[in-house]
């Protein structure tokens, strides 16, 4: 069995829970204050994901980058190369927020998407 401490970020609280887990599932945590601990706990250990947030330059407008983020959480082991990806794109045309920069992610499903304009 293994045991452990993580940082629960689910909520503001930021609760350090106790967690204990095998190789398939969790079997406990301790000194979680909500209901949503369990969920993320369990995510963190067998399924990490995180948001990838950065920016991209432009190929016309008054700003030289956008921002850009994934439109959702991709898996952890991904960041590093998505990153990589991303350092070679530049946004075509006039960019707004919610436009899509990156269609499917290095085939994840995710797509990079603005979170500025570009003008």
């Amino acid at each position: 069995m293994n045991e452990g401490n993580i940082v629960c970020t689910v909520c503001p609280t930021s609760c350090l829970i106790d967690a204990k887990w095998d190789e398939k599932e969790l079997i406990s945590i301790d000194r979680a204050q909500c209901k949503l601990a369990w969920g993320y706990i369990s995510d963190e250990i067998f399924d990490p994901k995180r948001v990838v947030t950065t920016t991209v330059p432009t190929e016309t407008g008054k700003n030289p980058l956008v921002s850009v983020k994934t439109a959702e959480p991709v898996p952890k082991h991904l960041v590093l190369d998505i990153m990589d990806t991303l350092a070679v794109v530049q946004a075509k045309g006039l960019v707004n927020a919610g436009d899509v920069i990156v269609a499917d992610v290095l085939g994840t499903g995710v797509n990079i998407i603005a979170t500025s304009n570009s003008d």
